[in-house]
C-alpha cells in the first residue's frame, strides 16, 4: 500500500479523502462550493498518478469515445450548444478515472467509503424534511389557505409542477434522480450497521434516514423515482441473503406506497393521469427513433433535440422538449449510434468486470454491505435514466461517475490485493 503521504501540491491522500468528503457535504446545496475541492483532487490527482489515469482511460476505450464525441460536436448543426453540452461528458471521463486510481491508494479505502457515503446520507435529511413541507404546501387546500401569503410567495411563485416537491433542486425529477442514488447508498448502511451488534444504535438512526429519502421520493411525485426505489429494496435484500428483513421492508413500502397513489394518486395526479402520461414518454422516445436514421453515425450534435424537433408534431405545456428523457435515445440521435454503443460497452465492461472480480474473492460482510450501496446507487441512476435525463444536474453527474469511480476502484483494489 502507498504511504499516506505523498509528494504533490503538498496534498496527503488522507487530505484527498477529506476533500472529497467535504465536497459530498455541500454538493447538493452549493453545488460551485462542491466543485472547487473536487477539482483540486482532480488535478493533485492527475499531477500525482497522470499515467495510471492516462492508461486507464486509454484501456477502456473512453479516449476514443472522447474522440467520437469530438468529431460529433465540430460536425454538430449547433456548435456552440454542442460544445456546452460536452462538458457535461469529457471532464467527468477524467473525474472517474481520478476516483478509480485514488480509491486502492488510501490507507483504509473501505473506511472511506463509508464516511463518503455518511456524509451523503446526512445531508440528504434537510433537502428530505424541505420536501415533506414543501409537498405539504403545494397540496390544492394549502394553495387555497396559504397562496396569498406574501412569506411564502418565494415557493409559490415558483414553476408550478403540481402537487410535487424540489427541494433545492428546481425540478422535482431530479430531487428524485439524486434521492434515488442516496436511498441506495443508504441501503448499503444499513445491512452494514444493523449487522453489527455494537453499532445497533446508530444503525436504527441511519435507517431512519435511509427512509426518510424515501420519503423524499415520495413527495417528488417521480413514478420513475418510485418504481426504482422499489426495485432497489426488492433486488437488495433478495439477492443478498444475510440482508432479508431490508426485502420483507421493500414489500412493506410497496404495498403502502401503492395505497396512498390508489388513495391520493402521485404528484397531484390520480392512477388513472398519471399512467396516461406515459404516453407522452413513448411519443417522445419516437421522436428521437425518427431522428437517428437522419444523422446516424456522429449524430445531430449534443443538445441538439430540442432545437430540431417540430413543436407542432408534438404540442406539450410551453412547446419545449429539453431532450429525449432516454440516455441512450439521447446519444444515439445526438452524438451517433457509435457512440451511443460505445459508452454503453464501456460503462458495462466496467461494472461487470469488478462486480466479477469482487464475487470471485469474496469480502467480509460489512465491506460488502458497503459495495451493495454503491452498486445499487448507481444502477438507481443508471435505471433513471432510461425515462429521464436529470445528468443536467451537475450535482447528479458527479454522484453518477463518483459511484462508477468507486466500483471500478474496489475491483482494481481486490485484484491488486489478491496478487500480492
Amino acid at each position: 500500500m502507498e504511504p499516506t503521504r505523498v509528494r504533490g501540491f503538498g496534498v496527503s491522500n488522507l487530505s484527498l479523502e477529506r476533500l472529497i468528503w467535504a465536497g459530498l457535504v455541500v454538493l447538493p446545496y452549493v453545488v460551485y462550493g462542491a466543485i472547487a475541492p473536487l477539482v483540486w483532487v482532480l488535478l493533485v490527482s492527475l499531477h500525482r498518478w497522470g499515467r495510471a489515469i492516462w492508461r486507464l482511460l486509454y484501456t477502456q476505450g473512453w479516449v476514443w469515445l472522447s474522440l467520437g464525441l469530438g468529431v460529433s460536436v465540430a460536425l454538430s448543426q449547433a456548435r456552440g450548444e454542442s460544445a456546452l453540452q460536452v462538458l457535461n461528458f469529457l471532464p467527468f471521463f477524467g473525474f472517474y478515472a481520478a476516483i478509480a486510481v485514488i480509491l486502492p491508494k488510501f490507507a483504509q479505502p473501505f473506511k472511506t467509503l463509508h464516511h463518503w457515503a455518511m456524509a451523503l446520507l446526512v445531508a440528504s435529511v434537510p433537502i428530505n424534511l424541505m420536501a415533506i413541507v414543501e409537498f405539504y404546501l403545494w397540496a390544492p387546500t394549502s394553495l387555497s389557505r396559504w397562496g396569498d401569503q406574501p412569506w411564502l410567495q418565494w415557493l409559490y411563485q415558483q414553476t408550478y409542477y403540481g402537487h410535487r416537491a424540489s427541494a433545492v433542486f428546481g425540478h422535482p425529477n431530479a430531487l428524485a434522480n439524486y434521492m434515488v442514488i442516496v436511498f441506495g447508498l443508504g441501503l448499503g448502511l444499513c445491512a452494514y450497521y444493523l449487522n453489527r451488534p455494537e453499532l445497533k444504535g446508530k444503525g436504527l438512526w441511519v435507517c431512519g434516514a435511509t427512509a426518510l429519502a424515501l420519503v423524499g421520493i415520495y413527495c417528488s411525485g417521480s413514478r420513475n423515482g418510485l418504481l426504482i426505489a422499489g426495485l432497489q429494496l426488492l433486488l437488495f435484500g433478495g439477492l443478498l441473503r444475510p440482508y432479508r428483513y431490508i426485502f420483507w421492508a421493500g414489500l412493506g413500502a410497496i404495498a403502502l406506497g401503492l395505497v396512498s397513489t390508489l388513495i391520493w394518486g402521485i404528484g397531484g395526479r390520480s392512477l388513472g393521469e398519471a399512467l396516461s402520461t406515459v404516453y407522452l414518454r413513448f411519443s417522445v422516445w419516437q421522436l428521437a427513433l425518427e431522428m437517428i436514421p437522419q444523422q446516424p453515425w456522429f449524430g445531430s450534435g449534443l443538445g441538439t433535440f430540442k432545437l430540431l424537433y417540430d413543436p407542432a408534431s408534438f404540442p406539450v405545456e410551453g412547446d419545449f422538449l429539453p431532450h429525449a428523457h432516454n440516455l441512450w435515445l439521447m446519444l444515439a440521435a445526438e452524438a451517433g449510434v457509435p457512440v451511443a454503443l460505445g459508452f454503453t460497452a464501456i460503462v458495462g465492461w466496467v461494472v461487470g468486470s469488478s462486480t466479477y472480480a469482487l464475487f470471485c474473492y469474496p469480502l467480509p460482510t460489512q465491506p460488502t454491505a458497503l459495495l451493495a450501496g454503491y452498486l445499487a446507487g448507481f444502477g438507481g441512476t443508471v435505471a433513471f435514466a432510461i425515462f429521464d435525463l436529470a445528468f443536467y444536474d451537475a450535482r447528479i453527474n458527479i454522484l453518477g461517475w463518483l459511484m462508477l469511480g468507486v466500483i471500478q476502484g474496489l475491483g482494481m483494489l481486490v485484484t491488486q490485493t489478491t496478487s500480492k
